[in-house]
């Protein structure tokens, strides 16, 4: 019975002997995977401004120049913002020229004579009998002070976002798969 337990712990002793090389290949190839993984996030994001400034359309510049990567505590993002100055509101309008817009009426409606109607042979408003109002003809000859007609989406982000990330995932498999061979894991 002793015998056993004895032969038992030698065989568990001898499992066990290469757990300190385990865990020092370990802490080497997750080293590497840090160092290496930041270098290629930091390229991803390069890749993406270069990839959307060249998708963006241009009028001003200002989206343009304001497509950029940048690292906060090691994590790389990046944004697309442009403020037109002369906007009160200063609205971002990034996202519009990404995703476009409806098309729309700005201003308020404006009425000329013709939409009231129809007249009495005095001139003056005919009146409804059953209703006691003055008649209108709806919507008839009515403007707009101003119209919008819309923008197309110029999707230029998420395209390069997208692309750009595809292509990060199969390079950092093959820096995995590099790691690993490295350190004899396979």
């Amino acid at each position: 019975m002793i015998g056993e337990l004895v032969s038992l712990a030698r065989l568990g002793y001898a499992a066990v002997s290469g757990v300190d090389a385990l865990v020092a290949s370990l802490t080497r190839m997750g080293l590497h995977l840090a160092l290496r993984g930041r270098a290629l996030d930091r390229q991803a994001a390069e890749d993406i401004v270069e990839r959307a400034r060249a998708r963006v359309p241009q009028d001003t510049g200002r989206l343009f120049s304001g497509i950029e990567a940048t690292e906060v505590d090691g994590v790389w993002g990046v944004q697309a913002s442009a403020v037109n100055p002369r906007d009160p509101r200063e609205m971002d309008y990034a996202f519009l020229v990404e995703h476009g817009t409806w098309p729309g009426v700005r201003g308020e409606r404006v009425a000329d004579a013709a939409y009231f109607g129809p007249r009495d042979p005095d001139g003056a408003l005919a009146v409804n009998p059953r209703t006691g109002r003055r008649y209108r003809r709806a919507d008839a000859n009515r403007r707009t002070r101003r119209t919008h007609p819309g923008t197309p989406p110029h999707p230029y982000f998420w395209p390069s976002v997208n692309e750009v990330m595809a292509e990060r995932g199969l390079a950092a498999d093959a820096l995995i798969n590099e790691a690993a061979n490295r350190e004899g894991l396979t």
